[in-house]
């Protein structure tokens, strides 16, 4: 029971951050263009040398004690939010390519805002 309550935290946690970095900029603290620049840049770097895979997807699993499997690479949980909002779900490589464009354009946004704050 432990593990699944574990698990479940640790999903909100994941979904937080994924709001954040999908809506960070927005914020009208400075505070929060700072984190939202760095926390980009640490979430595309730490998936580019994890074999596309979230540490929290990862962390998730193992509470559950699920087998780590390849559809649990960078996107996944995307497609996951994606999945429950529309009823579809959408390719990995258009995941790959929305993740990427959005977050270093939203983290370009932070970047400008803090430039003109």
């Amino acid at each position: 029971m432990w593990r699944w309550v574990a698990a479940k935290c640790v999903r909100v946690f994941h979904l937080l951050i994924v709001i954040f970095l999908a809506f960070g900029w927005a914020l009208p603290w400075p505070i929060a263009w700072w984190l939202h620049v760095i926390l980009t840049i640490v979430t595309r770097v730490h998936w580019r040398f994890n074999n596309r895979t979230c540490i929290l997807t990862s962390w998730e699993q193992q509470l559950l004690q699920n087998e780590q499997t390849e559809e649990h690479e960078e996107g996944w949980f995307i497609k996951e939010i994606a999945e429950s909002l529309t009823g579809r779900r959408p390719s990995t490589k258009f995941t790959r390519s929305l993740m990427m464009y959005w977050s270093w354009t939203t983290a370009g946004i932070s970047i400008l805002r803090i430039a003109l704050n």
